[in-house]
């Protein structure tokens, strides 16, 4: 896909949306530099979905991507019996109150549907397209300095390096992002989103005896005042992943897990109705997780060095969208950096700012209506509360806009952006 670029693209940080970067640059003939601060490639988290629009970027990143992510996922056909929900991405269904159980629509993400993967085998796939090489195992980024030669890397080992172009993949808590921007980072630490969770994942034989066959084994938003629950099959249904969510305005300590008791779960579920409380009384860990969120920055990229995924855009869940926030960036990143006007290391820097002024808006407005989608969910979004109408419209509406991405037409947007204002 064109002649080897003149300059080498260091990526800090190996988790998911840092390996789809290097996949795509890769196959552009762009050379790559991974760094990880782990001993190995590794994924915090079980489960992962894909929206339609990351869905259609993957094979324009690479077309290997989406056979591999197509071969591991769990969807709804996966249960025999249940095929008719191929399409279907999750039934949004009442906790509580009068309508308790019934559903209030069928959310279809046309054409794939819920899909759900675990991170680690997604993880795994990916590693294989990457050449050991080109990987250091073990490189925790403390900080970056940019210098006449380059961008200069310096980790906790003592050791350093030299780039030419950084981005940082390093995850909500970026030290790339620290260094690119320290004083806005000091003032825009990640924050407290205004709901905590709980976790669970059961086995299939387990939640169809707590909730019956139909609501185990079709992906589920239960929805209620002030909290909201989700589940959805995993590993081939053989699993269930299963969260409940409270709003709560406050959250003390420094830690972003603390412990709580039974009956802080049957407290925080109370009102949720049958079927959520037949599954808190069978959730083995009654944890709390914080759930934190990224400010919005005033840029992604300064100079040759830029911010990719949670460490520009960390989201909350409640919209699905944030693994796909980072493929979308890849995708106009990697069409930027080996388009062959870019030519010169210097080059890159306005292929930066055009990656900047192109994804800034919209993954920054995933974070937002992520949310508000949590007030929306809990039935407390001002203007729409517990509406039926208004709900369902809502719903549809926000998920419209996600989902609807005309994905070559956003990198076309940047390369013009690129080429006008930066006279590339």
């Amino acid at each position: 896909m064109g002649p080897p670029r003149p300059f080498t693209v260091t990526i800090v940080g190996g988790g998911i949306g840092g390996l789809v970067l290097a996949v795509g640059l890769l196959r552009r003939q762009v050379p790559v530099q991974i760094f990880e601060a782990a001993s190995a490639f590794t994924e915090i988290g079980l489960g992962l979905s894909i929206g339609p629009a990351a869905h259609r970027a993957m094979p324009l990143i690479d077309p290997q991507i989406p056979d591999i992510y197509d071969s591991l996922v769990t969807t709804h056909a996966d249960s025999p019996g249940y095929e008719h929900y191929k399409q279907t991405w999750f039934e949004v269904v009442w906790a509580g109150g009068e309508h308790e159980g019934q559903t209030l629509m069928n959310l279809k993400a046309l054409p794939s549907g819920q899909t759900t993967l675990r991170r680690a085998d997604f993880l795994a796939a990916l590693v294989a397209l990457v050449p050991p090489h080109i990987v250091h195992f073990g490189k925790r980024l403390t900080q970056l300095t940019e210098t006449s030669d380059g961008v200069g890397l310096q980790f906790a080992d003592g050791t350093t390096a030299m780039a030419d172009v950084v981005v940082g993949c390093d995850g909500i808590k970026s030290k790339v992002k620290e260094s690119m921007l320290p004083d806005e980072s000091r003032l825009k630490p990640p924050r407290y989103s205004g709901m905590y969770g709980y976790r669970a994942v059961f086995e299939m034989e387990d939640m169809v005896e707590a909730v019956g066959d139909h609501r185990a084994r079709v992906s589920t938003m239960y929805i209620g005042k002030g909290a909201y629950a989700i589940s959805y099959p995993i590993m081939r249904a053989k699993k269930v992943n299963f969260g409940l969510y409270i709003l709560s305005e406050t959250w003390e300590g420094d830690t972003w897990v603390r412990p709580a008791s039974r009956e802080d779960m049957r407290r925080d579920a109370r009102g949720m109705g049958r079927y959520v409380n037949s599954l808190v009384e069978r959730m083995p860990d009654p944890s709390q997780w914080a759930i934190f969120e990224h400010p919005h920055l005033s840029t992604y990229c300064q100079s040759r060095v830029a911010i990719l995924g949670d460490a520009a855009h960390a989201s909350t869940p409640h919209q699905g969208a944030g693994a796909g926030q980072a493929i979308e960036d890849a995708h106009v990143l990697a069409e930027l950096l080996s388009d062959p006007r870019v030519t010169r290391v210097d080059d890159v820097v306005g292929a930066l700012q055009a990656y900047d002024s192109v994804r800034r808006p919209r993954s920054q407005h995933v974070v937002t209506t992520s949310r508000e989608n949590a007030y929306l969910l809990c039935l407390c979004l001002e203007g729409v509360w517990d509406n039926e109408q208004k709900l369902r419209e809502t719903f549809q509406k926000r998920l419209r806009w996600l989902w609807d991405l005309d994905v070559p037409k956003q990198a076309e947007q940047a390369r013009r952006k690129m080429m006008s204002v930066y006279k590339l």
